[in-house]
């Protein structure tokens, strides 16, 4: 038997997740909310309907846009195989002094949960 802490804030979090869905547990719902399209969390804001569609579609504009939320740390959810993001656009992340990392859809919300729990600026970025 597993247990775990659930946070108790007014933070954004995944509350579960599956083949091509989210749902996020959120101070902006007075629910809990099913997210079918590409979006980017943070712990005080959902971006619904993020334009990108397929990970590979990631461009150095995109990174330009990331660094105005201001992560810490960036988390790049994608499908259930392994993917690692090209030279290029690592360099772009490094020099935007933006950490991030890619990762499948489980494991990116694991870790952004544990991140936010942390006080952590965390964001995540769902490709579905």
């Amino acid at each position: 038997m597993k247990f775990s802490l659930e946070a108790t804030s007014d933070a954004n979090v995944v509350h579960s997740y599956g083949d091509g869905y989210i749902v996020v547990k959120s101070k902006d719902y007075s629910d809990l909310k099913r997210l079918d399209s590409s979006l980017i969390m943070m712990p005080n804001k959902i971006i619904s309907d993020w334009h990108i569609k397929d990970i590979t579609q990631l461009e150095t504009s995109d990174v330009l846009e990331f660094k105005k939320l201001d992560p810490e740390v960036l988390i790049l959810a994608h499908g259930s195989s392994v993917y690692s993001l090209p030279p290029k656009l690592l360099v772009e992340f490094y020099a935007q002094a933006i950490g991030v990392e890619c990762m499948p859809l489980g494991a990116a919300c694991r870790t952004y949960n544990l991140l936010v729990a942390e006080d952590r600026k965390a964001v995540l970025a769902v490709v579905l």
